[in-house]
């Protein structure tokens, strides 16, 4: 019950913060004058998105789907051209089809959905705060399996070497059979008494399981037996305050060419071998917000709402923007020539990926909680109350 009200207590802590900095008294915005013209080519609702709750819930581009997911419960297939419903599926029902499960879709419940969606083995998956992983046909979007697991699953699942592993809340990483959601193992972890609201998403690669902790570490597991290979800490905890001392690596670190890319808050940018956990550079840099890496290029969002891209061979500084600081911003999605951004009051910024530079600003229903997705054709985003994009360039 301490580490519960811990992590609470510092949520509500880093969410007055984050409104302080965030506040209309406060905000600046910069004087944008529109360079591109970016075209939503459909948009449909999901619910009612995420609300004011932190679930972090992207969508999903897979094949000729769009997917999207809402806290409540529902689950949706847009066609990817049209962006006419294919299907719904409701994360209340347990997938009978009975008449109980008809009046679950239409009552107040939450499903408390908070983890997803991601996809692998011809399935997609997602997962709850209530400790439910869900396997669903991206087809039809009849349910698979449905299996529980100990703590919430606030990350996206992730799929690979033969499993879908799930990292929980509680410092569970569970590996799960991809037809079936039998566990196949489960390692425990070390866990923070002071935590930020989040869970890295693992990432698979190279018959390694990559995640961070909230403890300030990157690790990697052995992926047939969920045996740790090594850890390594890239912060530590520091400074006077409960806010200052919390080192959680909550986004997702990158994995290129052998080499792991990972982020801390209160912590540092770091390169680390993914063989030996080897440190091959590390700069002062902190966020919570996944990264995007292109080419030789990172591209970041740190705690503040400074905006940088940085060289990944060398950890080198190639250009900061510093317009939106103190903005509460997504990370950023590289689409085509440009990096997609969007803040809490719900504007998206477009910038030159190459310089830095602010080529357009578009405004939005309501705020952005997470990043969009990108394809070599389109941009999918989400915004807290529901509306998904589908958003295009000439």
């Amino acid at each position: 019950m301490k580490l519960f009200r811990s992590r609470i207590g510092l949520m509500l802590v880093l969410l007055t913060t984050l409104a302080a900095c965030s506040s209309k008294e406060e905000l600046v915005y910069p004087e944008i004058n529109n360079k591109i013209n970016p075209k939503e080519i459909w948009s449909a609702s999901v619910g009612k998105g995420v609300e004011h709750y932190d679930s972090a819930l992207r969508p999903l581009i897979y094949k000729d789907k769009v997917f999207a997911a809402s806290r409540a419960g529902l689950v949706m297939a847009f066609d990817r051209e049209s962006g006419k419903r294919l299907w719904t599926f409701d994360v209340r029902n347990d997938g009978s089809g009975s008449l109980l499960d008809g009046l679950k879709f239409w009552n107040s419940e939450t499903a408390r959905v908070s983890g997803g969606i991601s996809q692998g083995y011809d399935k997609i998956f997602v997962g709850t705060e209530n400790g439910d992983v869900l396997a669903l046909d991206p087809e039809t979007g009849e349910l698979v399996w449905r299996v529980k697991v100990k703590g919430e699953v606030i990350a996206r699942p992730a799929a690979g070497e033969g499993y879908v592993l799930v990292n929980t809340s509680a410092g569970y990483m569970f590996a799960l059979h991809p037809d079936t959601g039998e566990q196949r193992w489960m390692h425990e972890q070390e866990s923070a008494l002071l935590s930020l609201r989040g869970t890295s998403e693992p990432v698979v690669a190279n018959g390694g399981v990559i995640f961070g902790s909230g403890a300030g570490k990157v690790s990697v597991l052995i992926a047939d037996k969920g045996i740790l290979a090594w850890d390594a800490a890239i912060a530590v905890p520091k400074g006077a305050t409960d806010l200052s001392r919390m080192v959680d690596v909550d986004a997702t670190p990158v994995v290129v060419d052998g080499t792991i890319y990972a982020i801390a808050f209160n912590g540092e940018l770091v390169a680390l071998e993914l063989r030996t956990g080897r440190v091959m550079w590390k700069r002062e840099y902190a966020s919570f917000r996944d990264m995007t890496i292109e080419g030789n290029t990172i591209y970041l969002v740190d705690s503040v709402g400074k905006i940088f891209a940085i060289d990944r061979r060398n950890g080198l500084e190639q250009w900061a923007q510093l317009g939106l600081h103190k903005h509460f911003l997504t990370g950023p999605t590289v689409y085509k020539d440009y990096l997609a951004i969007g803040d809490v009051e719900g504007n998206l910024f477009w910038l030159d990926k190459n310089s830095g530079d602010f080529v357009a600003q578009d405004s939005y229903g309501s705020g952005f909680y997470v990043q969009g997705v990108s394809s070599a054709d389109e941009l999918v985003i989400q915004t807290r109350d529901g509306e998904l994009s589908l958003i295009r360039l000439p």
